[in-house]
């Protein structure tokens, strides 16, 4: 499986999607950042404020982004072959088919994650240089946090859109339903799914404040909508790969 996970790594198609839609993403977050510099009159930086700013970066555009980039990631990880009908990886030892199906989302989700995670951490660090000490500050208590965040939602985008592409027909329903799945909620403002739900359960920022532990990110309701049926949807990805056979 390493072998498998390595060849896939190293896909030019989909580390040039992700480098793309990475640059995309932090185009829009830097355009955030503007606006709301350019609301708050230049004033004070302090672990509170740039606190809520850290975390609400991730708007609505941000998410549109993500919802069309990862279905196409994905889609091309799973479906591609099986649509031509020709393996693009040729594998010289014997290989389960789950341990291929694995390495495919593994490699999707950790290309994502990377690319999207650093630009995030990058954008914000360029944004608010002009106050260091302000950035180390906000860096050290929610970079942890952050990063389960960015793991938990990845991981739960990844999912539906694999689940979707390993089910469907072809390569275009896998890409359109996947990005329905995924942007529909945002769209319709659902209260139980997608991002509207998750940035209701993360407004209590402050309280990372006293211990990044504590923060909501880390709290079993966020769990639920993102972590735990994420697992679930790895799972029936993987049992509904096992059992179609490859065109």
């Amino acid at each position: 499986m390493k072998e498998v996970l390595r060849w896939e790594l190293r896909s030019p198609l989909n580390l040039a999607l992700a480098s793309a839609g990475a640059v995309l993403v932090g185009t829009v977050m830097k355009r955030y950042y503007l606006t709301w510099s350019a609301g708050s009159h230049g004033g004070p930086y302090g672990v509170g404020i740039l606190g809520s700013v850290f975390r609400t970066a991730f708007t609505g555009d941000v998410y549109l982004l993500l919802a069309i980039l990862v279905p196409f990631i994905i889609t091309l990880a799973v479906r591609l072959e099986r649509d031509e009908g020709v393996a693009l990886s040729v594998y010289s030892l014997p290989v389960s088919r789950v341990r291929i199906l694995l390495a495919k989302f593994l490699a999707a989700f950790l290309v994502l994650f990377i690319f999207v995670f650093a630009v995030y951490l990058l954008v914000f660090a360029l944004h608010f240089s002009a106050t260091p000490s302000a950035v180390l500050s906000v860096l050290k208590i929610h970079t942890a946090p952050m990063v389960f965040f960015y793991l938990s939602v990845l991981l739960f985008m990844t999912s539906v859109a694999a689940l979707i592409a390993i089910a469907s027909p072809n390569t275009y329903v896998s890409i359109f339903g996947g990005f329905i799945a995924l942007y529909l909620p945002e769209f319709l403002g659902t209260g139980w799914y997608g991002p509207v739900p998750w940035r209701n359960v993360l407004i209590d920022y402050k309280s990372a404040t006293i211990s990044a532990w504590s923060d909501p990110v880390f709290s079993w309701t966020f769990l639920k909508m993102t972590l735990f049926p994420a697992l679930a949807f790895l799972v029936l990805y993987i049992l509904v790969g096992n059992w179609r056979d490859v065109r």
